[in-house]
């Protein structure tokens, strides 16, 4: 299983609830049907536990893939490029780790 996990920071001048508006409002959608998608999560910022309000991203997506084929198929179509897209036009900060998963419990 790959897993994709896409850290965004929110743009400046947003607000911590417009921007967690906007993922699930707003780019959700362009993400939930990728062809080959298995999971889709999003993990929304509400504090930490060592820079309360300063925190360095607002929210981690988890897209689950079976492969990196089926990964990189999804990207490359109209619907990830465009999604791509709108995540980059949409934050000031993206950090994204293509991980393969290792269940351990």
């Amino acid at each position: 299983m790959i897993k994709v996990l896409s850290l965004l920071k929110r743009p400046e001048g947003w607000t911590r609830e417009r921007f967690h508006r906007w993922w699930l409002d707003e780019h959700v959608a362009y993400v939930r049907d990728l062809p080959g998608l298995r999971k889709y999560e999003v993990c929304l910022t509400v504090g930490s536990t060592t820079h309360e309000g300063c925190e360095p991203y607002d929210g981690v997506a988890e897209l689950w893939f079976d492969d990196r084929a089926a990964l990189e198929a999804a990207w490359g179509s109209p619907l990830g490029l465009r999604a791509v897209g709108h995540s980059i036009a949409n934050v000031s900060s993206r950090v994204v780790l293509i991980t393969e998963e290792h269940p351990i419990v």
